[in-house]
């Protein structure tokens, strides 16, 4: 039998499938180090019914900086993790500079890609200097103008009157959003989360992005992943034709093969298996322990 640990921290122990005869599978410690599954966040279906669809993301980082290695960027990371967790899956990130004609382009291709139920966040090109034309960009792109909207240019001068500055035209800018966006605020910022259709405008900060994000992390929401996880003394060279084959038997499973990184990793190769139906990954994962099985057999003989 094996441990496995739930994200909430809860464990719980699997065993061995009827196909096994009620049997136990062990591997010998020598060639499999451990085996753990680990089911995210929602609750997935039964492989007697159909898999759920998720919506797709897509992400658009603005900016010459990052593209010229000023700026590292991290808000893909901490998107990534939040979607992944919330059910959603970042299908495409696009880099492009502070150019209004790849914006404009990127935007309606990345929208059209991920469909009217899907997400595209933006990261950049909102603030008061010239090269800040992420607004202007994408209300063009879905043919609408820019008008100073009145809530955020009241928090606004309400930030800058208590630091005893201004609302100088530059900093208007900040203020000046797309006709027809919703502007989603976040406690303690004044900086609207800007949505447009399906697009949804951030900030290149990361500190900002990652805040405004989390506060409207509700409306991201899709049917949770399985991950199931098993870790092996074999090399990847030994295993990757039958884990060609358990791919193609299960397509609605995304299996992912990753060698020892460090030393001090107690496997040689880990494999993971993740989908949204909780038997279909099982099932998979019940191949691969076989195959694992078949191999020592193998070489005892």
């Amino acid at each position: 039998m094996w441990a496995s640990r739930v994200a909430s921290g809860i464990t719980r122990t699997l065993v061995s499938s009827s196909s096994l005869r009620g049997s136990r599978l062990r591997f010998p410690t020598r060639h499999v180090a451990s085996i753990r599954c680990r089911p995210f966040c929602f609750s997935a279906n039964s492989s007697s019914e159909q898999t759920p669809t998720a919506p797709k993301a897509a992400a658009l980082i603005i900016g010459n900086e990052v593209l010229s290695g000023k700026v590292q960027d991290v808000n893909v990371h901490n998107l990534a993790h939040l979607l992944y967790a919330r059910g959603v899956d970042l299908v495409r990130v696009e880099m492009v500079p502070d150019v209004k004609e790849d914006i404009i382009s990127t935007v309606k291709s990345l929208s059209e890609r991920v469909g009217p139920s899907g997400f595209v966040f933006t990261s950049g090109g909102i603030g008061p200097t010239h090269d800040d034309i992420t607004y202007e960009s994408v209300a063009e792109a879905f043919g609408e103008t820019l008008a100073v909207h009145e809530g955020t240019r009241q928090r606004m001068t309400e930030h800058y009157t208590k630091q005893g500055k201004e609302v100088n035209d530059a900093r208007l800018r900040m203020a000046t959003l797309p006709t027809g966006c919703e502007a989603l605020t976040t406690p303690g910022i004044w900086v609207p989360l800007v949505r447009l259709h399906n697009i949804y405008i951030l900030p290149g900060i990361p500190r900002l992005f990652s805040a405004m994000l989390e506060g409207c992390k509700d409306r991201f929401t899709g049917p949770g992943m399985v991950l199931e996880t098993v870790k092996t003394m074999r090399g990847e060279g030994e295993i990757a034709d039958a884990l060609r084959d358990i791919a193609a038997k299960f397509p609605d499973v995304s299996i992912g093969s990753y060698p020892r990184t460090e030393p001090t990793q107690d496997y040689t190769t880990k494999l993971c298996f993740e989908g949204r139906n909780a038997s279909t990954v099982a099932e998979a994962t019940e191949c691969a322990k076989q195959l694992l099985l078949a191999l020592e057999v193998e070489q005892e003989e």
